[in-house]
């Protein structure tokens, strides 16, 4: 009997050492001692500097079911410039309601807050980064069915392809499309008249 494959490095010589796996019963010996719960994270810091009302927002984001979807590493930056943007319309928003929408101008006229301006790009930038968090219905409803394609299983997937449960097996699918008492050439007509 010859040798399969190296010899095992010695384990004191190894680099990595891969710990196995703890799997956890199923059935009658389910020992909830034994399973591995995914306790809730708590939210991870905000970005410093952000009002009290933006904290408590950033709070709520990680405590809801949306945040599950985000990645708390490379989903993080982009996380940070939406809140910090809500910080900025809040303050803009605040400055703005002791100011009022019509402020003077240079030259002693009335003229429209330039802060308004300022606030509907940051409005439009937050509605983009809601979108792709789904943090608005329209957004969660696409990712509600992105999600939902992703969760099928591969029966579902191969009963979907009509691999079903082998009824179908003489219908083929490329003979959908043919017109009734239309005659199909099989390939067989041009080898008749050759």
């Amino acid at each position: 009997m010859g040798g399969r494959g190296p010899t095992r490095k010695d384990p004191d010589k190894r680099q990595r050492r891969n710990e196995p796996s703890t799997l956890v019963p199923v059935g009658d010996e389910f020992d909830e001692d034994l399973a591995v719960t995914d306790a809730p994270q708590p939210p991870p810091p905000p970005p410093a500097g952000l009002l009290k009302v933006t904290r408590d927002r950033w709070d709520e984001f990680w405590t809801s079911p949306v945040a599950a979807l985000a990645d708390r590493v490379s989903d993080r930056t982009a996380l940070e410039r939406l809140f910090s943007l809500y910080d900025d319309l809040e303050r803009c928003g605040r400055t703005v309601r002791k100011a009022g929408h019509m402020v003077v101008g240079s030259k002693g006229q009335l003229v429209m807050n330039p802060l308004l301006r300022h606030m509907q790009t940051q409005a439009s930038e937050i509605r983009q980064l809601e979108d792709r968090f789904g943090l608005s219905p329209r957004a969660r409803l696409g990712l509600n069915m992105t999600l939902g394609q992703t969760a099928k299983t591969l029966a579902d997937l191969n009963h979907g392809l009509g691999g079903g449960d082998g009824d179908d097996e003489d219908d083929d699918p490329r003979l959908d499309d043919a017109i009734p008492g239309e005659v199909v050439d099989d390939g067989t007509a041009s080898q008749r008249s050759a």
